[in-house]
């Protein structure tokens, strides 16, 4: 079964006004989906499948990202079919009219059946540090959606794709833009930033509500885009049926360049109490995932961090998004009151 979320993949600690305040390091893959590979007696099974033309399939929509994408569509009226590779995960979904197709990436007959009827898709992926399964698991969704025909793919790659570097999470995800690209299926590609959503993980919360603290490893003064996954969940849905925008890709942020000390004002405003931000150095953030993660894996991980600060820059030109797509930007400091911080 997969577990689709966001990871802990380490703790630092920093002495900090006389005690230690336990910093929480986390994948700068913006959500990390990690998979774990198990039985599922519910495999090949597909359940409730429908004739509609229309039909709107939405993979990981169990998860952070995937979750607001049905929500919004159904709350449109669209037909929903959900890919899940367990139909117990994917109840809520059904209870608000959404059909559930049980299947799994690796499993390419699994999603030939899935895609049956569907005349869109959205794809999200879960993030492989098995690269070639990664890439696999991109190639049988895209075979599948070119098989049954469909209209529209919008495939949201879940961190930006940069160019121009040697980092293996980058260039694996721009294999598969690459084979999206050459199958002709119409698409659009959605690069997000960092998501809001991060924060209210298991390893930041609990220093900003516990401790005052917001640590991530970027530096204080480094300008980053952040976007909800509610806002990028309306971008996907609004590029479904703009079939003119086919063969684009969108790096996609919130409305404004963020740095770490704007972002602990924001959370200081808004929770009225004293937040303050803590850079986490990116050869601190590997060594604390060496544990975890063994040294391959946690140089993989902080050469993204690496790879993003050498830039200098981490926002995006919104311009172009927002004019073709028409999406109602989401601020930082409209976000923060609108979630749980007390539990």
């Amino acid at each position: 079964m997969a577990a689709v979320g966001m990871v802990n993949i380490g703790q630092l600690t920093r002495e900090r006004h006389g005690r230690d305040v336990v910093l929480i390091g986390l994948s700068t893959s913006v959500m990390m989906h990690v998979e774990t590979r198990t039985t599922d007696p519910y495999r090949s099974e597909v359940v409730a499948m429908s004739t509609e033309t229309r039909t709107v399939l939405v993979y990981g929509a169990t998860g952070t990202q995937g979750l607001p994408v049905a929500d919004q569509l159904l709350d449109t009226g669209r037909p929903v079919r959900v890919l899940t590779r367990d139909r117990d995960n994917a109840v809520a979904l059904a209870d608000r009219g959404a059909e559930i197709a049980v299947g799994d990436l690796g499993d390419p007959a699994s999603l030939e059946r899935a895609h049956r009827g569907v005349d869109r898709v959205i794809l999200h992926l879960p993030l492989q540090y098995d690269f070639g399964l990664h890439e696999t698991y991109g190639r049988n969704a895209i075979d599948a959606a070119r098989a049954a025909g469909v209209s529209m793919l919008v495939f949201n790659t879940s961190a930006h794709v940069l160019q121009g570097t040697d980092v293996t999470v980058y260039r694996v995800r721009q294999k598969v833009v690459d084979y999206l690209r050459a199958s002709a299926v119409p698409s659009v590609v959605l690069q997000p930033t960092f998501y809001m959503d991060n924060l209210l993980g298991r390893w930041i919360k609990p220093g900003i509500v516990d401790d005052g603290v917001l640590a991530f490893p970027l530096p204080a003064n480094f300008p980053m885009s952040w976007i909800s996954s509610q806002e990028a969940a309306a971008y996907a849905v609004a590029a479904l049926d703009r079939p003119n925008l086919a063969g684009s890709t969108f790096d996609i942020g919130g409305p404004q360049g963020l740095t770490g000390d704007t972002m602990a004002a924001c959370f200081t405003a808004a929770l009225r109490r004293p937040v303050s931000y803590v850079g986490i150095a990116p050869d601190a953030y590997e060594q604390a995932l060496v544990p975890l993660f063994g040294p391959a894996l946690a140089f993989e991980v902080a050469e993204q961090v690496r790879c993003i600060v050498s830039r200098g820059d981490g926002t995006v030109d919104m311009s172009q998004p927002r004019d073709q797509l028409d999406v109602e930007p989401v601020p930082l400091a409209e976000w923060i009151p609108r979630q749980r911080w007390d539990g």
